[in-house]
């Protein structure tokens, strides 16, 4: 038989992990080949970019199960099934994407987009799912799609690192951006450092600079007004009028709104993660395609 669509192995995929231990997705994909019955031919099928297609989908399979809160990783590429996803398999009822639409996460992540500038736009292709969509469209969707899964991946990892961490990227994606450059970026001493964790001189005496702060947190907290008024207060100490405010969560409307007040910039996680995508930090470009059009001055000059 042919390698099914990744939304056609989610019972399977349920079914290895249904005991609750922690399985690792090498034994996973074993497992649910033989279920489904693949011939080595089947596995040894490839895309173009020379990815194993049964690879590619199951792991798809995770990232969907995952989204839908039916199953769970503390560890890339180790999952275990929670309490939704055991209740969901003892049910028997076939799982499909139409089954998993009824969780708000897995809805969210199918339609989000990184780009705030586009979102309206690239909203109408993600809502169009029974609609017929264009080739290219379908090549910007599935991109998003995987830029979506690769954002939460980065940011969980982010959020596994200890704060210094968070400080050391904060400096690093600064210089990416085109911020100074390494040999006038750094970070601050842990302790002592004036409620500064990072510095980016832009020009080489150290006139213009813009001072960095890095909170490290965790789903539900969010930096608040006081927080933004205290890191202003540090900038004015430091002498500089630009600043960098980074955080793994989300901003309060006022700690935006305060620091719209000032030449001070809000980067919540989604943005950070968005950045790092943009400027390759942290990750990388695993394949790239090429779409080409018809030249048609090439035919009327001839």
């Amino acid at each position: 038989m042919a390698v099914p669509k990744y939304d056609e192995m989610y019972n399977e995929f349920l079914e290895v992990v249904k005991d609750g231990e922690i399985h690792d997705i090498q034994e996973i994909r074993q497992i649910v080949s033989k279920k489904i019955k693949l011939s080595d031919k089947d596995l040894e099928e490839v895309l173009n970019s020379g990815k194993s297609v049964y690879y590619n989908r199951i792991g798809w399979t995770a990232t969907y199960l995952k989204k839908a809160g039916l199953i769970n990783s503390d560890k890339r590429g180790l999952f275990y099934i929670t309490k939704e996803g055991k209740e969901v398999y003892k049910s028997g009822k076939k799982i499909d994407n139409d089954f998993l639409s009824q969780y708000e996460s897995f809805v969210e992540f199918k339609s989000r987009r990184n780009d705030t500038d586009t979102r309206d736009k690239n909203n109408q292709i993600a809502n169009a799912e029974q609609e017929d969509l264009t080739p290219q469209e379908r090549i910007e969707k599935s991109i998003q799609e995987i830029n979506n899964e690769l954002a939460d991946n980065l940011l969980e990892e982010i959020k596994k690192q200890p704060f210094t961490f968070l400080e050391s990227l904060a400096v690093k994606l600064m210089v990416k951006m085109g911020y100074g450059n390494k040999e006038n970026a750094t970070t601050t001493r842990p302790t002592r450092d004036g409620g500064i964790d990072g510095i980016v001189f832009e020009d080489e005496l150290g006139i213009n600079k813009i001072l960095i702060q890095a909170k490290l947190y965790t789903r539900g907290q969010e930096v608040s007004r006081p927080e933004m008024q205290k890191f202003k207060g540090a900038m004015e100490d430091y002498g500089a009028k630009k600043g960098v405010f980074v955080t793994t969560s989300k901003f309060s409307a006022d700690a935006i709104k305060s620091a719209s007040k000032s030449n001070t910039i809000a980067i919540d996680g989604e943005k950070l993660v968005h950045l790092m995508i943009k400027y390759n930090v942290g990750c990388y470009t695993e394949n790239s395609y090429e779409i080409k059009k018809i030249d048609l001055d090439f035919f009327e000059n001839e």
